[in-house]
């Protein structure tokens, strides 16, 4: 299971920041969002025997997205429930608990990339 979130204007963003900041800053701050997603996921998750838990990984960090995925393969079960078994959410409480500093984090690394 994994969450993508789109960011609507990124492209748009990107265009205007070529040649004030690089692409590797970009990813850098995708980077440092997706380990604090990654985090917060792990430490909400549902624990039995940690394997969901131990699935939760960064799997890949591009220009343009940063993808966190839980790879246990009743994850989706446990994030959206099913008829016979409630949601216990872990991964969009992640993300949604941290929008700011995520926000942030990407911030600060084009400011940096820009040398502000």
């Amino acid at each position: 299971m994994e969450i993508r979130v789109r960011i609507e204007g990124i492209d748009e963003a990107i265009r205007q920041l070529d040649g004030l900041t690089s692409r590797a800053a970009l990813r850098q701050g995708l980077a440092a969002a997706a380990f604090l997603v990654e985090g917060a996921a792990k430490v909400k998750a549902p624990v039995d025997t940690g394997f969901l838990r131990n699935s939760i990984q960064t799997v890949s960090v591009t220009d343009r997205e940063a993808v966190v995925a839980a790879g246990a393969e009743y994850a989706i079960y446990q994030e959206m429930g099913t008829r016979f078994m409630r949601a216990r959410p872990y991964m969009r409480p992640a993300l949604e608990d941290n929008r700011e500093r995520i926000a942030g984090l990407i911030r600060d690394a084009l400011e940096r990339g820009a040398g502000r």
